[in-house]
């Protein structure tokens, strides 16, 4: 998911390497994860000079809809986390909700 996140939010084609720096694992474990999705057809190889560099291929709705995706995982994490920080977590994160209910919605579209 770190390697989706880093390259759905990049506005350029991302080398392996930075990809392993930017979320600290391996070049190589990425070089998997990068292999699977090339063969998925969701990632496309592009030549910058002498490097091999990576971009998604996907279409617009799909781009929006992983977007959506991130935004409510991330959104629950927070959820998950914020109880132990403030005693007034729920009404802060009321805006989840909403979120989901707009996920249900364009899922069934």
């Amino acid at each position: 998911m770190k390697i989706l996140r880093g390259l759905l939010t990049s506005p350029r084609p991302r080398h392996l390497r930075d990809l392993a720096a930017q979320y600290e694992l391996s070049p190589s474990g990425v070089s998997d994860i990068i292999r699977r999705l090339q063969q998925s057809g969701v990632l496309k190889e592009v030549r910058e000079k002498n490097r091999r560099c990576f971009r998604l291929s996907i279409t617009a709705q799909e781009f929006e809809c992983l977007k959506l995706f991130f935004a409510i995982h991330e959104m629950n994490l927070v959820r998950q986390r914020a109880p132990r920080y403030s005693k007034h977590a729920a009404s802060r994160l009321a805006g989840m909700d909403e979120l989901y209910s707009f996920y249900k919605k364009a899922k069934e579209q």
